[in-house]
């Protein structure tokens, strides 16, 4: 049984009228939760031509400038009868930029967030912890180009960017950072001494010490600084927080084009039997949006532990990491990468 809606967010009218205006709010505040709206309150409309319902960011982030800007508008487009389907997705989308405005960001929470960092790695210090910043305190690392954190994570639009659950701001989590500093640690000692990463990556993960040093740095280090499976490390790599340029917006959509998507889903079965052909341009490319940190976007690294060479160790793969292999999703294409 077809639904008689045709466009909306799947919840009454007289809800829907009320969440624009609560979103009209919330941006001129600076409230907002970001990843909430994007989240939970999902524009969706009938696709006639495809015969399907739809739904995507590069409808989804324009919506939002629109309730911003003026909420009333976005009212008449989803009651008016007469704009539906391709056309909705074209009213929402025309004229505006494809970013999230810098100026409906929560720059409160992001500032708390912030502070209660640096709370607690006063505390820390006071407690006798070392504490190292890249690069340094007061400011952070530009990205050479855009990054994106989390991109496959569970999403109605396919992709996905982290954002702070409580604070609704883009950051790096400290998982992550420490992560990406052991993946090049293990690329590092196997190029200098010729064994293979996975055995390197089994040796670290076991905490058995065997007994090579690259550039100063022993493989003990190593264990010491991220730790085993029956040894907890003794560096902590805390979230790397965005740094905002107020003179740009810092989260933009970005698109990536599948070109052989019926190709890519074919099983072998149907490439034998002939029933999916090579790829080739009869192929409909299948555009993919996703939401990714500007170019030129700073972030601020701090590791501590109580071992204060120990700790300048970890800072200088950690620099080496950003500086070589990039984190988050699609590094082999740019993405991820500082100016280190």
């Amino acid at each position: 049984m077809k639904l008689k809606m045709s466009k909306g967010f799947f919840i009454p009218k007289r809800i829907a009228d009320k969440l624009v205006d609560v979103v009209n709010k919330a941006t001129r505040e600076h409230r907002l939760n970001l990843g909430l709206f994007l989240d939970k309150y999902v524009l969706w409309w009938y696709d006639d031509r495809e015969d399907k319902w739809d739904c995507n960011l590069e409808v989804q982030v324009p919506l939002l400038r629109k309730i911003y800007k003026n909420p009333q508008n976005v009212k008449n487009l989803l009651t008016d009868p007469n704009v539906r389907g391709r056309r909705l997705r074209g009213k929402v989308i025309e004229n505006e930029r494809l970013s999230v405005p810098f100026e409906i960001l929560p720059l409160d929470y992001h500032e708390f967030y912030k502070n209660r960092i640096e709370y607690l790695l006063d505390v820390l210090k006071q407690m006798g912890f070392h504490v190292e910043y890249i690069p340094n305190k007061q400011s952070g690392l530009s990205l050479n180009w855009r990054l994106i954190i989390n991109l496959g994570a569970a999403s109605v639009y396919e992709t996905s960017l982290l954002l702070h659950r409580n604070y609704s701001v883009p950051y790096i989590p400290g998982s992550a950072v420490k992560g990406v500093t052991r993946h090049w640690a293990i690329l590092k000692f196997a190029k200098n001494s010729g064994i293979d990463p996975k055995d390197i990556d089994d040796a670290l993960s076991q905490g058995k010490d065997i007994g090579i040093e690259v550039n100063g740095l022993s493989f003990r280090d190593l264990i010491n600084i991220f730790g085993s499976q029956g040894e907890k490390g003794e560096v902590i790599f805390f979230d790397a927080l965005s740094i905002f340029d107020k003179n740009k917006d810092s989260i933009i959509l970005d698109v990536m084009n599948v070109h052989y998507k019926p190709y890519y889903e074919a099983s072998e079965r149907d490439l034998k039997e002939k029933k999916e052909k090579a790829p080739g341009d009869w192929h409909k490319p299948v555009p993919i949006f996703f939401l990714a940190i500007e170019k030129g976007t700073k972030f601020r690294f701090a590791l501590a532990s109580r071992n204060k060479d120990l700790v300048k160790k970890a800072k200088n793969l950690l620099i080496e990491a950003l500086r070589n292999i990039g984190i988050g999703a699609k590094t082999s294409v740019g993405y991820g990468y500082f100016e280190v």
